[in-house]
């Protein structure tokens, strides 16, 4: 299976309007605009992943994690995770 990640737009973070400003989300540098793109709900989950990337130095660090399982997401969850942190760690 081949999984493609896109970058966020105000298109496809358009289901979120009711909980952001999408102009200042797209400001963002943050990876929580990323994650919502590629089909992660808004949620506890996705902002903890955020805040774990966000405060992280390298990709380890985040894998690693002791506040989050990572290996507990799905394969696909995983690779999404993988191609968007390539994005911000290369």
């Amino acid at each position: 299976m081949s999984i493609t990640i896109v970058h966020p737009n105000v298109e496809n973070l358009q289901s979120f309007s009711e909980f952001f400003d999408l102009e200042k989300l797209l400001q963002s540098e943050g990876v929580l605009p990323w994650l919502l793109a590629n089909g992660w709900n808004y949620d506890d989950q996705s902002c903890l992943i955020a805040n774990i990337v966000d405060e992280s130095t390298s990709l380890d660090e985040v894998w690693d994690s002791k506040e989050f399982d990572f290996n507990a997401l799905s394969d696909e969850s995983k690779e999404k995770l993988n191609q968007i942190f390539e994005y911000f760690y290369l």
